[in-house]
C-alpha cells in the first residue's frame, strides 16, 4: 500500500457477522487475529464475551483459511484504491489503444469494441449480483470484487480511448510526453482588483458594447503610421482588413473518415474537395 504509516479500519458489527458466517466460519483464535486482539486467554474471554453481548457465536473450527483471513475489509478497500490510483498514473492507455487498432476495417473494429464495452458492463453488474458472487467476495474480504473492478476499469479505458482515436476526437489532445500522467492538483491564484485593475492596462482593453476587446501592439503601431502618413482614416481600416491573415491558408481543418474511403482520393490538384 502506498504510505509507510500504519493504517487502522473499524471493524463493523456486519463485517464480524459475515466473517463468521461461510464460506469462512471463523472461529474465536481467527477471529482475534483478524481484529489484531491479543491471542492471551484473558483477551480471547473478552472478545467472546462481547460477541455472545451481540449474539454472535465463532465456530470450534474455521473453515476456510486463506491469505485473505488477516486482511480487513477495510485493508482491501485500500489495497483496491491504491491500484487503481497506480493503473491510472503508469499504464499508457493513449499508447496501448493505438497499438490495438488495426490497419484495415477500422470501421468494423469501432463497433466491434463497442460492443465488447457494452458486454463488459453488463459483465459487471452480473458479476456484483450477490446471487453468483456473494461467496466469493466474502471469503475474499471484498477484494475480490474490487480488483475486477479495476481490471474491467482498465480495459475499458483503453476502449475509451481507441474510440476517441477513431473518431478524431484525440487530435485535440496535448501531445504525450512520454511520462506518466501523474494527476497533480495545482491551486490557481485569484486576482485581486488592483490585479485586474493593472491586467487591463498593460493589455490596453477597452470596453466596447459590454465585451472586452484587447489591442495588440503590432496593430495599434500599423494603424498609428498609416495615420500619420496618409491622415486618412479609411486608410487605417483598409490597412487592417489587409493585414488579417488569410484563414483558408492559416487554419488547420481537421478531416476525420468514418467509412472505408479516404478524403485524400476525392481531392483535386486545386486543393478543393
Amino acid at each position: 500500500m502506498k504510505g509507510s504509516k500504519a493504517r487502522k479500519y473499524l471493524i463493523s458489527y456486519d463485517e464480524i457477522k459475515r466473517r463468521l458466517q461461510a464460506p469462512e466460519k471463523m472461529s474465536l483464535r481467527s477471529l482475534a487475529a483478524y481484529t489484531r486482539v491479543s491471542r492471551g486467554p484473558a483477551s480471547k474471554k473478552t472478545l467472546l464475551e462481547s460477541l455472545n453481548v451481540l449474539g454472535l457465536m465463532p465456530s470450534t473450527t474455521t473453515a476456510v483459511s486463506s491469505s485473505f483471513s488477516k486482511l480487513t475489509e477495510g485493508d482491501t478497500r485500500a489495497l483496491c484504491e491504491d491500484m487503481k490510483d497506480f493503473s491510472h498514473d503508469y499504464i499508457d492507455y493513449s499508447n496501448m489503444a493505438k497499438q490495438l487498432i488495426p490497419e484495415m476495417n477500422t470501421v468494423q473494429h469501432w463497433s466491434k469494441i463497442i460492443e465488447t464495452k457494452n458486454h463488459l458492463e453488463d459483465m459487471r453488474k452480473c458479476f456484483k449480483d450477490p446471487v453468483n458472487s456473494g461467496a466469493f467476495d466474502n471469503v475474499t474480504h471484498g477484494l475480490g470484487l474490487g480488483m475486477l473492478d479495476v481490471a474491467l476499469d482498465m480495459i475499458v479505458m483503453v476502449i475509451d480511448q481507441q474510440i476517441r482515436i477513431l473518431s478524431g476526437a484525440a487530435a485535440s489532445d496535448p501531445v504525450d510526453s512520454g511520462l506518466p500522467s501523474r494527476r497533480i492538483r495545482r491551486r490557481q491564484r485569484k486576482l485581486r482588483s488592483s490585479d485586474n485593475e493593472k491586467s487591463r492596462n498593460i493589455c490596453g482593453g477597452m470596453r466596447e458594447q459590454g465585451k472586452i476587446v484587447l489591442k495588440s501592439k503590432g496593430q495599434a503601431r500599423d494603424r498609428k503610421k498609416i495615420r500619420m502618413e496618409s491622415g486618412n482614416p479609411e486608410a487605417v481600416v483598409s490597412h487592417a482588413e489587409q493585414s488579417k491573415p488569410d484563414n483558408v491558408q492559416n487554419n488547420v481543418l481537421t478531416l476525420v473518415s468514418v467509412g472505408y474511403e479516404t478524403v485524400s482520393s476525392g481531392m483535386n490538384a486545386a486543393g478543393t474537395v
